[in-house]
């Protein structure tokens, strides 16, 4: 493995341990710290909301600098630092003030991360599949790992658990090589909220699909919300449930570590089609509360479900843009992600309280309107090697 493609495979590796120990662990521990659960509401949605307001002026910031390392290693350092001062913090507001810190400027830089790093696998010649599918494997050993610590050193040793994440995070970025080609030149596109680029590349036939693919990636939100709940309903055991929640991952991953053969053979659209047609037999088996094994190959369908239309889009969206606009089309679509990943599982949350599982449907419905919309941009312009 050339020393570029294996720095950015250990960044992707390292990102989202600190993610995993927050899933694992932060509402229990909010929780021991007295905080209310409304209060454990807001702490988690505060950071969401400011990637929201501010993903894409970060990303046109990034598009600006010499290089995009500049802004990963920003966002990661300022976690690194605030993520220490988290078992200082006393009280509701001054531990929304610190979390909100320690996580907020590398989700900023997330989709940053996505542009640098898909632009450098393309002009290098490795997949970006691959090195993003160790972010998923580290995910998945940290939140096993995160449930033993715990056990072993007690309710406190998360604070420094998580800060050693994000220690790693920041160390893995300053270890990235140069990201941008040197040899391209630069321009810096003009605009107020968007870069008029942006809103040239994004024509209807573009946008169309970018925002199927996250209609299809807030489904998976509500599965992250709402699967173990629904599981344990039907009576399925807690050990159980997290092996059907790793299962799922681990096909994620698999597709992932194939995805640059999958890649050359359909077009971006395609792929993000197969995922929304493949995602409605998933929830509607969802709504049917079926046995133990139809779960089982509803998690491996995740594996299309969900990378299909992630990396489908990813790909998509570099290859209409220039690398002038990468960062900043990029941090568009998280945007769309996280706006939908809010609508969908706040919605889905009050029609669940009402007639349980039968709130897939939505879902459902939400994939045929995925659909629709691929269709409708293949009918302005048929897929070409350009997708």
């Amino acid at each position: 493995m050339a020393k570029p493609e294996f720095a950015a495979t250990r960044y992707y590796a390292l990102a989202f341990l600190a993610p995993a120990v927050t899933i694992t662990y932060l509402p229990i521990w909010l929780n021991e710290r007295g905080i209310s659960d409304a209060g454990i509401g807001l702490i988690n949605t505060v950071p969401m909301a400011g990637m929201l307001l501010f993903s894409v002026f970060v990303g046109r910031l990034a598009d600006r600098a010499s290089d995009w390392k500049q802004a990963i290693m920003l966002g990661t350092g300022l976690c690194a630092v605030f993520s220490l001062l988290l078992g200082l913090a006393e009280g509701f507001w001054m531990i929304l003030l610190v979390w909100t810190m320690a996580i907020l400027p590398a989700g900023l830089v997330s989709p940053v991360a996505d542009a640098a790093t898909l632009r450098l696998s393309m002009r290098l010649g490795f997949s970006f599949g691959t090195t993003r599918a160790w972010g998923t494997i580290g995910f998945l050993v940290m939140c096993f790992a995160t449930g033993y610590l715990i056990l072993w050193f007690g309710a406190s040793s998360f604070v420094w658990l998580f800060a050693i994440a994000c220690g790693m995070r920041f160390w893995a970025a300053t270890g990235l090589p140069k990201l941008r080609d040197a040899d391209k030149p630069r321009s810096n596109p003009e605009g107020k909220l968007l870069s008029r680029e942006v809103m040239a590349a994004f024509q209807p036939w573009v946008l169309l699909p970018v925002i199927a693919g996250a209609i299809l990636f807030a489904n998976h939100m509500v599965m992250n919300a709402f699967s173990s709940l629904v599981w344990k309903q039907q009576g399925l055991s807690e050990p159980v449930i997290g092996v059907l929640i790793a299962l799922g991952a681990a096909a994620e991953a698999a597709t992932m570590f194939a995805w640059k053969r999958i890649n050359t053979r359909f077009p971006a659209r395609v792929l993000i089609l197969i995922a929304g047609v493949v995602a409605i037999a998933r929830w509607i088996g969802m709504t049917q509360s079926p046995p133990l094994a139809v779960i089982v190959v509803m998690q491996l369908g995740q594996a299309v479900t969900f990378t299909f239309a992630y990396l489908g889009c990813l790909y998509f969206i570099n290859k209409r843009t220039s690398e002038d606009i990468s960062a900043e089309a990029q941090s568009l679509f998280g945007v769309m992600m996280q706006g939908f990943s809010i609508l969908v599982v706040a919605g889905f949350g009050v029609v669940f309280g009402m007639i349980g599982v039968n709130a897939f449907w939505i879902c459902v419905a939400l994939s045929v309107l995925a659909i629709g919309m691929v269709q409708t941009s293949l009918k302005m312009r048929g897929p070409d090697p350009s997708d």
